[in-house]
C-alpha cells in the first residue's frame, strides 16, 4: 500500500515539476517545446499582454497607439511577413484591450535610433503622432539566429520617445518561419 502511495505521489510530483518548466525568454504562449510550429496568434497575444501589464506610464484607451512593423535588425528599412503579421496581431490584441489603434505604413516614418541610452524619433514621427493625437507607439526588432529568432518589442512615448514598457523574447526558427521572415515576400 505504501508503494503506491509513494508511486501516485512521485507521479504527482512530476506532473507539477513539469507544468512549471518554462524557459526563460521563451516567447509568451510558447510551450518551450522543441517540436511543431510556434503560434503567432499566442505568441503576438502574450506579447501585447505583456507590454500592456508591464507599462511605466499609464495610456488613456481614447488616444491612439501608432503600430508599425517590426523590422529587420540588421536593417531597419526592411520588414518581412514575419514582422508585419505580428504587429498586425499585437495591434489586434491591444484593440481588444480597448486601445484605440492605427496602423502606420509608411516606410522609414518610425525610424528610431538609440543615443545616449534613449530612443528618439524623426521628425516625421513626432509629426505624425502629433496629426493623430497618438500617445505611443509600438516598435520591434527580429533577428535571425541559427536555431531561434530573437524578437524585441517596445512601447514608446509619442511624446519624448522613452520606452515605456518592453518585451524580448525568442521562439524556434521552424521551415515555415524562415519562409516568412525571408524579406522578398
Amino acid at each position: 500500500m505504501c508503494y503506491i502511495k509513494s508511486k501516485i505521489a512521485l507521479v504527482f510530483l512530476l506532473w507539477i515539476l513539469t507544468g512549471c518548466a518554462h524557459g526563460v525568454g521563451d516567447a509568451p504562449g510558447n510551450t518551450g517545446a522543441t517540436f511543431g510550429e510556434p503560434n503567432l496568434v499566442k505568441i503576438s497575444y502574450g506579447t501585447a499582454d505583456f507590454l500592456i501589464k508591464n507599462i511605466s506610464t499609464p495610456l488613456d484607451r481614447e488616444n491612439p497607439i501608432l503600430i508599425s512593423s517590426l523590422v529587420d535588425i540588421n536593417n531597419i528599412e526592411q520588414s518581412s511577413p514575419l514582422g508585419r503579421i505580428m504587429s498586425d496581431q499585437i495591434g489586434s490584441r491591444l484593440a481588444q484591450k480597448g486601445f484605440v489603434i492605427m496602423e502606420v505604413k509608411l516606410r522609414e516614418s518610425l525610424y528610431v535610433k538609440k543615443q545616449g541610452g534613449e530612443f528618439l524619433l524623426s521628425r516625421s514621427v513626432r509629426d505624425i503622432s502629433k496629426f493623430h493625437n497618438a500617445q505611443a507607439m509600438l516598435v520591434g526588432t527580429y533577428a535571425q539566429g541559427m536555431d531561434r529568432i530573437y524578437i524585441s518589442t517596445r512601447i514608446l512615448s509619442a511624446e519624448k520617445g522613452q520606452i515605456i514598457s518592453s518585451y524580448d523574447f525568442s521562439i524556434p526558427l521552424t521551415d515555415n518561419l524562415e519562409y516568412l521572415i525571408a524579406p522578398g515576400m
